[in-house]
């Protein structure tokens, strides 16, 4: 078979499919614009409306009507509205006709509110005036009727029919009065008249030359589509040879979709092997069991500034805590010891039980240990804390207490060295950090 009957039977295929598509589902640009956003609206009566049918505001298509249901006693209609449209709060859906029996549509009265209505909110609608609507008052009309006529009958007495000769008494005085109005200007009338026939003329005129260069324009399009004609056809035969291009790549990818479904090549077996998908799985349950400790770690630092009563000296310290787990933590400090004129470092380890929680490691250069009393939500601290045991006179000994007033800020006061009667000292100072 010839190419360029391959191609005319590839076109015409795709011709009558696309007619299918506008038969069956009438307006086939609903397949190809985006997804919009649902408003809703009911009325005591959808007649004559069906699905599909156009949303406009201010005259201005702005979607369409996505479904109709019986929701009660009225009857709820889903709109589905483009996306890069908005309709303001305060609006009010009515249905309007396309002419007189033309096809039924939703009109949006735009509100005066500068928000707009979200997804899935409902929007007011106000009373229409259909047909049936107008029959119905139209026969409430001829009752009014019927009943005036009754009244006017039942009225028509000698009194009435006196009043009524003497409005035809003046109707006919009127007239006269009109024949004389008449006769006296009929020069002016007819030359008035005679300017309308000019102006007629005129316009008939113009009309003409309007059409004239119309028929101008149309002659010069003819003669530019003539003259580029060949253009046209270079085009066309672009365009068929872009659409093979086309059904040689979608061939291409449906080829390689069969082989994915049948498990060849490395995708294929990716998809299709269940056993890899089992070893990812225990992978990805390894790695979350290796990251969940650390993912619940939590780290806290801290300053803090000691006044020492007896030599009247300020000692500092600074603290970064690591909280492993709820459990377990580490700490470290750096301390500025005004009595040694130096830094010294520690190192802590501990775990804690409820509001219990013990330490052991390096304290202030020298190896010690400590326990401490959590209260009021961890607001409140007791801590007792031995160390330097190897020390002449005995080990250091520290009582401490710390209180948070804020999440960031705490006091602190405590007697240091309490076993040793000539370097004991109470100290008292205030903390920056966290807990």
């Amino acid at each position: 078979m010839r190419r360029e009957a391959k191609i005319g039977f590839f076109l015409g295929g795709a011709v009558l499919i696309l007619a299918i598509f506008i038969f069956i589902v009438g307006d086939l640009s609903v397949l190809f614009r985006k997804p919009g956003y649902e408003l809703f609206t009911a009325f005591d009566s959808a007649s004559g409306l069906e699905t599909r049918a156009a949303v406009r505001m201010a005259g201005v298509k702005i979607g369409y009507v996505k479904d109709i249901r019986l929701v009660g006693r009225r009857a709820q209609v889903e709109m589905s509205i483009s996306p890069e449209y908005k309709v303001p709060k305060g609006s009010r859906a009515t249905l309007a006709s396309l002419g007189l029996i033309g096809e039924r549509y939703i009109e949006i009265m735009p509100g005066e509110e500068t928000s707009a209505f979200q997804a899935g909110e409902m929007i007011d609608s106000a009373p229409s005036a259909s047909l049936d609507q107008v029959g119905t008052l139209l026969l409430g009309v001829a009752d009014d009727i019927k009943e005036v006529g009754r009244s006017i009958r039942e009225m028509t007495g000698e009194e009435s029919r006196a009043s009524l000769q003497n409005v035809l008494r003046n109707l006919d005085a009127f007239s006269r009065d009109l024949d004389g109005f008449m006769s006296q200007n009929r020069d002016n009338l007819e030359t008035g008249i005679r300017h309308a026939s000019q102006a007629a003329k005129e316009f008939e005129q113009r009309i003409k030359e309007v059409s004239q260069s119309v028929e101008e324009t149309v002659s010069l399009l003819k003669n530019i589509a003539q003259e580029n004609r060949e253009t046209v056809k270079l085009n066309l035969e672009k365009i068929k040879e872009l659409l093979a291009r086309l059904e040689e790549s979608l061939r291409q990818v449906s080829e390689s979709l069969d082989k994915i479904n049948r498990g060849e090549g490395t995708l294929g077996k990716l998809i299709n092997d269940p056993r890899l998908y089992d070893e990812a799985g225990a992978t990805l349950d390894s790695v979350r069991k290796t990251v969940e400790p650390l993912t619940r770690m939590r780290a806290a630092g801290n300053s803090r500034f000691d006044y020492l009563s007896e030599t009247r000296k300020v000692k500092s310290t600074l603290s970064l805590n690591l909280y492993l787990t709820p459990r377990y933590f580490v700490s470290g400090q750096v301390v500025e010891d005004p009595l040694q004129n130096t830094f010294t470092y520690s190192a802590q380890g501990g775990l804690r039980w409820g509001s219990v929680a013990s330490r052991v490691g390096i304290f202030e250069s020298a190896f010690g240990a400590g326990v401490d009393v959590l209260a009021l939500g961890d607001r409140l601290i007791f801590s007792l804390e031995g160390f330097d045991f190897a020390r002449h006179g005995g080990p250091r000994l520290r009582f401490a207490t710390q209180y948070f007033l804020l999440r960031y800020f705490y006091l602190v006061a405590g007697w240091d060295d309490f076993g040793w009667r000539a370097r004991r000292e109470i100290y008292f100072g205030l903390g920056l950090g966290t807990r």
